[in-house]
């Protein structure tokens, strides 16, 4: 596109005061050459990672387009990841990660600085067989980077197939607002940008922001999480504005609370309201429209493409429709490139992976998802391993036991709600002094909202803690 049509809108993005910079093919290609000459002088070598913690903005989708041209995975973090959660995100690549070249906002800088920007794009190298390491939600254990294969050009030319059923085109005005350290903003984000799609990126997603960039551009397409769709459902004037140019949307992510969807599907027409449900770790997806949910509501879709869902007992039986059992997904992907990047995924042996979910179908092969075999809470539409926000209450001084739950939000869905059995049952904490401990530590979506003392956890005649309760 830089070289055919370098003048093609491509990417808008929101600064720190409002305005906005707007960036041509030809303009991104400049810059990104520019940086592959700057991490070429820098000493990186082929094979060596590169780490990418930034925020939504052209350093973070100029540095990924980077390591793609240098044939490098980008090591994806969360900008606000603290310290020992990077670490442990990045336990399993042992001393890649330690060595990984660093694309930050310093060098990204220094970059334009010191190598200007040339017209036109630079030579790539052959693409890597890993597209990027993203940060999984804890849904296979504790959060970790994990590999997500094909490379770049079969995975976004993938998702671009799914983004093309939900009314997305080549000449969309795509929105995309979810932070693009997690899965669907960012594979939909560079699916649209390496399509030829026009991206806005507002810099946060609050209200003026929001305003402004669908004032300014008229999105006609965007990807939201349930969350997501709720904030704007509370907005009833951005609401309007946003409806009024839109001619698809489509949500991933947690399951939507039946009335948010309900009136997403009202105000823009079931055959404009689209849904996917996948995972980081691309083990499959499944898709369907607003039309086809008013007849099932509750449903998530059926298999989309060549992919394949099947329902399984504890024994590993197949489940018949109607019966909930674990959810194991099959795609071309998982079937083919299987091997290394699945090995911290449950498998059957058969092409069929797991990531925890529970769920059933129904004779027509639409799924309902049901609820999780493991310790994930879903946050807003961001997974949270109770495990990990449980080791890190721990270290307070003043805790001997704690367990995490959900707690029912209804701007949320879920929140996290901390259970304390005090080493000081005269003076314990309190929730203040919990989340002023945790500050630092870990995220603060993984930060308990609220806390409770008890004399003791519950537990089941096991002796397991019941973490299924769900306070009120």
């Amino acid at each position: 596109m830089a070289r055919t049509t370098p003048g093609r809108s491509m990417l808008s993005v929101e600064g720190p005061s409002g305005e906005w910079v707007h960036y041509t093919a030809g303009e991104l290609a400049g810059r990104v050459a520019a940086t592959v000459r700057f991490a070429l002088n820098g000493g990186w070598e082929p094979g060596r990672h590169m780490v990418v913690a930034l925020p939504n903005g052209e350093g973070l989708i100029r540095a990924v387009l980077t390591s793609w041209m240098l044939g490098c995975s980008p090591l994806i973090l969360p900008p606000e990841a603290t310290e020992p959660e990077r670490k442990s995100l990045g336990a399993d690549l042992g001393a890649a990660f330690a060595d990984a070249f660093p694309l930050g906002e310093r060098e990204l800088s220094a970059a334009l600085e010191h190598a200007p920007p040339m017209s036109g794009a630079c030579s790539p190298a052959p693409e890597p067989d890993v597209t990027w390491h993203l940060p999984t939600g804890g849904t296979t254990g504790l959060p970790r980077l994990y590999p997500v294969v094909p490379g770049p050009g079969r995975a976004l030319s993938g998702v671009r197939e799914i983004m093309r059923a939900a009314a997305w085109s080549r000449d969309a005005v795509q929105l995309t607002v979810g932070p693009l350290s997690h899965a669907a903003p960012l594979l939909t984000c560079m699916a649209g940008i390496t399509g030829g799609a026009h991206v806005v990126l507002p810099r946060r997603l609050h209200p003026a922001s929001l305003r402004s960039a669908v004032e300014r551009f008229r999105p006609t397409w965007c990807q939201l999480t349930p969350h997501q769709m709720a904030l704007l459902d509370a907005n009833e004037t951005l609401w309007d504005a946003l409806c009024s140019s839109l001619t698809g949307v489509l949500h991933t992510s947690a399951p939507c609370p039946e009335e948010v969807k309900r009136r997403w599907i009202s105000r823009l027409g079931g055959e404009r309201v689209f849904e996917t449900y996948g995972s980081t770790q691309v083990t499959g997806n499944t898709f369907c429209d607003g039309v086809e949910w008013l007849a099932r509501p509750g449903t998530v879709g059926r298999p989309f493409g060549a992919n394949e869902v099947l329902i399984a007992d504890r024994d590993g039986n197949v489940s018949r429709p109607g019966e909930v059992g674990e959810v194991f997904m099959s795609s071309p992907w998982t079937r083919t490139l299987g091997g290394e990047s699945y090995r911290l995924l449950r498998g059957r042996g058969d092409g069929f992976f797991s990531i925890g979910d529970t769920g059933r179908t129904d004779a027509d092969g639409y799924l309902y998802l049901t609820g999780r075999l493991d310790d994930v809470i879903v946050v807003g539409g961001a997974n949270v391993n109770a495990r990990e926000v449980e080791n890190v209450l721990l270290t307070h001084p003043g805790i001997r036991e704690v367990v995490v739950v959900r707690r029912p939000d209804p701007l949320m869905g879920d929140v996290l709600h901390a259970l304390i059995v005090s080493a000081d049952q005269a003076n314990p904490p309190d929730t203040a002094a919990l989340r002023r401990h945790c500050q630092g530590l870990i995220s603060p979506h993984k930060i308990p909202m609220s806390a409770d003392v008890v004399d003791a956890l519950p537990r089941s005649h096991a002796g397991k803690v019941e973490r299924f309760m769900r306070p009120e």
